[in-house]
């Protein structure tokens, strides 16, 4: 059993310690029903059978105000049979508590209402690994080993250690639910519950103490590895032979730096340019992953990142001549007539590219994707060729990365409405939860719905193809694209305008149209916009406003654009060098080179947020050239394959310690029936919605293909990793 395996390990490594307090960690917790508000708990269930009945609410789990604060409610009515709830973690997040030996418990509050109440309880790993309908395996005990539940709240803490002893086959790094079943015969009674959570300051999971970019460096490049235990001198072997090629005293960089727990080392290779394929050794530890040093490095890198786009497109059958292994057939059929969710409106929505690990499309949040690819083609056109990519295309006269823009780009004309009271407004999203639900449905056939039209939607559609109408226009095979894009964006503002967006909307779309047309009248919009949220902005620090802003890439517009427009392009300028220099003083002071300047944001699509870091000082350096802002960007992309707290290569296919994929069409997902395909960037470290993995904000990862918090890819993430990519290999050799 697996639980015993993780004793084992933990017995190992505390062997010789006198103390048991001397080998305890900093506390972690897992939080699973922490945060509640009537009249109902929403990820969970309950069943009963044989007699009893439990009390729901609309099928969910209820919750009540008990002496002024939100509690579960269990209330069984009827004698005989069985019952049971399970409680999840908000959207089904699993967790792990596989370091969670020996000391780990399970705690939560209870109290009844009457007094004596029995029952079960513990928690449940999922049933991804069985072929059979549901094995979830359960780890319970009775509550009345621990306590005589009363008539007051009672903190209750139960060793997991007493949950796994009696739960043959239980897997503790695949936990789902919390569990509560009957104790004997079912009863009526009421209790509650609140506070649920595991606690551990068992020592967690260990990362491999070298850290370098598992794919490689151009020879050039500065070159440095990250070493997260004691070291003075290191060394650079080849891979093969282990010959010494290179030696060099490594530096303190910081003790017990607080985002990462670790004490850090920099090892400095820089003046090794020799192509080879090396690791690096320093005595004491393992040594590091195999790597290469060679021009061209990032070449294929850059290609398999773009198609990742291709995979993910809609409505279009992937063959083996362009897809491989990952051929597939023609999905969605239903999106040639889609309705609202209220049934109106049927359109032909086919194209477009699924939005992330699930199928849906979501105009808001193509900005990215589009703007990196059309805002690194413009940096070096001749660096991107027709058939670059092998894709359906290929072969046309025109650049595959415009080719693969357009596919999205069409589709977002389809998301928009032409005519009538809600003229140029562009549909959020087409989403399967806006659907009838079905039982069954044939694969990729499930039915999608529109959801009504937002100013966010239209703002972004707005910005994507003005942008693009600049692009477009230098290719004569693509000015009539060029033309319907622009006829299109002015459509979508006129309806902004119309209905008084917020100037953050009214931003993110006259700025790309004043760029593209010189309009004055978007030269003026875009001004009024920025002036106004330049005000507001002191609510936040400067950069933080702008990095989660809407109109991040309509900003980089204007401080690219060759107009000058009476100071605007100059306000942008500041604005966005702002961001930059933020940027790099957080990626000087880190421990490990990460150029985030607050933990908190690693959070949802921390790799996303902290390659995107690149992009925004790559830009700056455009008008204004600074060294820093180039090996921040450097560093950015090393991060993500592979120099990072957990060395782990965030990009599938790139790295011998690499991260999975949670897709419902690609990967090891419980859903999924093709393989990985490489060049995919996942969510990353997610201290929020998968606390308790680690006591530290930079290690908040495991590589588990069914958590989707942590390794679900999105068109979005991979957009800075396309950039970079291609920055590093066809424009910054």
């Amino acid at each position: 059993m697996r639980w015993i395996l993780a004793l084992m390990v933990w017995i190992v490594v505390v062997a010789g310690c006198a103390q048991s307090e001397s080998i305890r960690a900093p506390q972690r917790v897992t939080a699973i029903v922490d945060t509640l508000s009537p009249p109902a708990y929403s990820d969970g269930y309950q069943f009963a059978n044989g007699g009893c009945v439990v009390a729901n609410v609309n099928g969910q789990v209820p919750v009540v105000q008990v002496d002024g604060q939100p509690a579960i409610q269990v209330r069984v009515a009827g004698t005989g049979g069985n019952w049971g709830i399970g409680l999840a973690r908000r959207g089904w997040v699993r967790w792990y508590l596989d370091d969670y030996l020996p000391d780990g418990v399970m705690e939560f509050e209870v109290k009844g209402e009457a007094g004596g109440e029995a029952f079960r309880i513990g928690f449940a790993d999922s049933d991804r690994d069985s072929a059979g309908p549901d094995t979830d395996v359960n780890a319970v005990v009775p509550i009345s080993r621990y306590v005589r539940v009363s008539t007051n709240w009672q903190k209750v803490r139960i060793p997991i250690a007493d949950l796994v002893r009696d739960s043959s086959g239980v897997e503790l790094d695949d936990c789902i639910k919390v569990v509560v079943l009957n104790e004997g015969e079912a009863r009526p009674m009421t209790f509650y519950l609140r506070q649920i959570r595991f606690v551990t300051t068992s020592p967690e999971r260990q990362h491999p103490p070298i850290k370098v970019n598992q794919l490689g460096y151009l020879p050039r490049m500065v070159k440095i590895a990250k070493i997260s235990a004691p070291v003075k001198r290191f060394r650079v072997v080849e891979a093969d032979s282990g010959k010494v090629v290179y030696e060099g005293a490594a530096r303190l960089v910081k003790e017990n730096d607080p985002v990462s727990g670790d004490t850090v080392y920099e090892a400095d290779f820089s003046a090794l340019r020799q192509p080879g394929k090396y690791r690096i050794e320093a005595e004491g530890m393992e040594p590091s992953p195999a790597f290469e040093i060679r021009e061209g490095i990032y070449d294929r890198l850059f290609v398999d990142a773009v198609r990742f786009y291709y995979l993910q497109r809609c409505n279009i059958e992937l063959t083996k001549q362009y897809a491989g292994d990952y051929a597939r057939p023609l999905c969605h059929l239903g999106d040639k007539q889609a309705v609202t969710r209220e049934g109106k409106d049927p359109r032909d929505v086919t194209g477009g590219w699924h939005d992330a690990g699930d199928c849906n499309k979501y105009p808001p949040w193509v900005r990215h994707a589009l703007f990196f690819m059309l805002d690194l083609y413009d940096l070096k056109p001749e660096a991107f060729t027709d058939g670059q990519l092998n894709i359906p295309e290929s072969g046309n006269g025109i650049p595959d990365i415009l080719d693969e823009a357009a596919w999205e780009l069409d589709w977002l004309l389809k998301m928009q409405i032409r005519e009538g009271a809600q003229a140029g407004a562009v549909y959020d999203r087409l989403h399967e939860s806006a659907a009838p639900r079905r039982q069954t449905t044939e694969w990729l056939q499930e039915e999608r719905r529109l959801l009504p039209p937002t100013q966010e939607a239209t703002a972004v559609c707005a910005a994507v193809w003005a942008r693009a109408a600049r692009t477009f226009a230098t290719i004569p095979a693509l000015r009539a694209k060029a033309q319907r894009y622009l006829e299109a964006a002015r459509l979508a503002w006129r309806r902004l305008f119309a209905d008084g967006a917020k100037p953050e909307h009214l931003l993110t779309a006259a700025a790309p149209l004043w760029d593209t047309t010189g309009e004055e009248e978007y030269r003026k919009a875009a001004e009024r916009a920025l002036d106004e949220l330049l005000r507001e902005r002191r609510q936040m620090a400067v950069a933080d406003t702008l990095m989660w802003a809407v109109y991040d890439c309509s900003v980089g517009v204007l401080a690219l654009s060759q107009r000058e427009g009476g100071g605007l392009r100059q306000k942008a300028r500041a604005y966005w060098l702002e961001l930059a220099d933020r940027a790099v003083q957080a990626w000087r002071t880190d421990a490990h080179s990460v150029p985030l300047w607050n933990s908190d944001h690693y959070c949802w699509s921390s790799n996303q947020i902290i390659a995107k870091m690149g992009y925004y000082t790559l830009l700056a350096n455009r008008f204004v050239p600074k060294e820093e802002y180039v090996r921040l960007a450097e560093d950015a992309l090393h991060y993500l394959l592979g120099r990072n707290a957990v060395a782990t290569s965030m990009v599938t296919g790139y790295g011998s310690r690499v991260t999975t994929i949670y897709h419902t069409i690609y990967g090891r997902s419980a859903a999924a029936r093709l393989p990985t395909p490489p060049g995919v960037v996942p969510g990353g470290v997610n201290q929020w919605e998968s606390r308790g993995i680690s006591a530290y904000p930079s290690k908040h990862f495991r590589p588990d293909p069914n958590n989707w918090t942590l390794t679900e890819p999105a068109i979005y993430y991979n957009a800075p990793l396309v950039f970079l990519a291609g920055y590093f290999s066809a424009i910054h050799r």
